[in-house]
């Protein structure tokens, strides 16, 4: 039975069958975008703010770090589908008879017996561990990998209910996916896209000029995007400091609670984009021009530059600063801020020495 199928997966883990490939388990595997090596392009950044930096984020190091912001060669890994027959999709994961993959929080046992379960010939989950644990990461991952749905297929696509903004996605770019949290597919195919491969960048690149052909471009010379304190705790203490210097400028204000339309529509077509390190930056990122300059602010103490991946596969520019830890917050030079988006603007021009 059907319900009972993520409690068969976890007891065969725990008896010691352990997790199967996906490889294994599916009945055809196909590579849709192969592997690549590619130079990843330098993060522009002022030696007195790399001296400022005390601790990499704890998913990574800050020898991986340095490497990003000098720059490297990175291998980005191929894009896998995986078909299977006859699986049970779930917000936490799909599974075969007695194994579960994409798996993401616990087993919600109670709501598997009780909830109604659809049943479709067809279905694309495209849904990973990531995508439901991170915002940022439904977007830039899940968004951009929804794109590999086939025609035929549905698409299985949840989303944390707390996610206001992931719903307001789904209906601005009519993504139309089941509303259905237990749906049986007798097909289903789930793709492992994790490497940047050139499949990806042009998913991404579709994924932009979506958004931004949703507004054009609105003539903001730059956005800044208040974080408050949303999210996890990186409180920017003088927030309000950066606000009024980005003001001056002409930049447009947004805060990452505000609804997403009006976010997109304020900043469409930006030059330029300013934020906090955090996933509301991803708005910014895809209402903003392929070539802008993308200003992060990252703490001293979990420094990490994870959109670097991402905007070498646009003619964009990434750059960051550095904020010290003070008290329960965290604070930024404002004039390096504004130095790191004049050099760039000097180099673009010819004049950077």
């Amino acid at each position: 039975m059907y319900r009972f199928r993520p409690v068969a997966s976890q007891i065969a883990k725990r008896v010691g069958f352990g997790m199967p490939r996906l490889a294994d388990a599916a009945i055809e595997v196909i590579e849709e975008h192969p592997s690549s090596t590619a130079f990843s392009k330098p993060v522009l950044m002022l030696d007195e703010d790399r001296a400022k930096v005390e601790r990499a984020q704890a998913a990574t190091s800050l020898a991986t770090q340095w490497a990003i912001i000098d720059g490297r060669d990175v291998v980005h890994q191929a894009t896998v589908r995986y078909v299977f027959r006859d699986v049970l999709a779930t917000p936490f994961g799909f599974f075969t008879t007695h194994e579960g993959f994409a798996r993401s929080g616990p087993v919600r046992y109670a709501e598997v017996m009780s909830a109604r379960i659809e049943r479709r010939p067809s279905g694309f989950f495209a849904a990973s561990p990531i995508t439901q644990q991170y915002f940022g990461h439904w977007i830039r991952d899940g968004l951009i990998g929804s794109y590999l749905k086939r025609p035929h297929e549905d698409l299985y696509f949840p989303s944390d209910p707390a996610w206001s903004h992931a719903r307001e996605y789904v209906d601005l770019l009519g993504v139309e996916r089941l509303q259905a949290d237990y749906v049986v597919f007798d097909e289903m195919s789930y793709c492992r896209d994790v490497g940047q491969n050139a499949g990806r960048a042009a998913r991404l690149e579709r994924l932009q000029a979506r958004v931004q052909g949703l507004f054009g471009d609105v003539g903001v010379p730059g956005a800044f995007i208040r974080r408050g304190r949303t999210g996890v705790a990186r409180v920017l203490l003088n927030e309000d400091e950066v606000v009024r210097a980005l003001s001056a400028r002409g930049f447009a204000i947004v805060d990452s609670t505000d609804p997403l339309e009006h976010i997109l529509r304020s900043v469409s077509g930006t030059p330029v984009t300013v934020a906090m390190e955090g996933s509301h930056w991803n708005h910014l990122f895809l209402a903003s021009r392929r070539d802008a300059l993308h200003v992060t602010i990252n703490p001293a103490d979990r420094f990490n530059n994870i959109f670097a991946d991402f905007i070498d596969h646009t003619p964009g520019q990434l750059a960051t600063t550095v904020a010290v830890r003070e008290g329960d917050g965290y604070r930024v030079d404002v004039a390096n801020l504004l130095r790191l988006i004049d050099l760039h603007e000097e180099g673009k021009n010819g004049r950077r020495t």
